[in-house]
């Protein structure tokens, strides 16, 4: 029953046999609430987080800073991008802007990122006192130390050097 135009093969419809999707399973889908209800649980994130999160009000803030706050926490599992620990209170989860407002950054989601407070107030220090006991509290693995410095040299500050650790 095989047809060729033009060098190409024509199978029926009836020759086309469609099978499911391996490794993936059928309860999971966007299109039915059950559905939905398995995506959130594979998801791995603190639901009550991230309401409190939605629900947190943000003087002086812009509606797109708020939204792309939200989207990040579940996009990094409501964890840390430095440290890599799970965010336990709102108060602990600070949107840094990689580049800083007050040099041209927006509140855009690739110019954001979610660290901790600790982690926050680092990335920002200059005084060599505090940069001392905020590094004693968090002792960060060699990976986590990089990806602070980056994120110190972004804003305008010197890397912290290995020997302050």
């Amino acid at each position: 029953m095989m047809r060729y135009l033009y060098g190409y093969a024509i199978l029926p419809i009836g020759f086309v046999q469609p099978r499911p999707p391996r490794g993936k399973k059928r309860a999971i889908q966007k299109y039915t609430p059950e559905g939905r209800v398995e995506i959130h649980k594979t998801l791995g994130i603190n639901n009550k987080m991230l309401r409190s999160l939605m629900c947190q009000e943000l003087c002086g803030r812009s509606i797109e800073y708020t939204d792309n706050r939200i989207s990040l926490y579940c996009a990094q599992y409501g964890k840390c991008a430095v440290t890599g620990q799970a965010f336990d209170v709102v108060s602990d989860v600070h949107a840094h802007h990689k580049l800083p407002r007050h040099m041209g950054g927006g509140d855009e989601y690739q110019n954001l990122i979610l660290v901790q407070n600790d982690v926050h107030t680092l990335i920002h220090a200059t005084n060599g006192i505090t940069i001392a006991r905020f590094l004693a509290g968090l002792s960060l693995r060699k990976t986590q130390f990089e990806k602070l410095n980056e994120l110190r040299i972004a804003v305008g500050n010197e890397p912290i050097s290995t020997e302050m650790t």
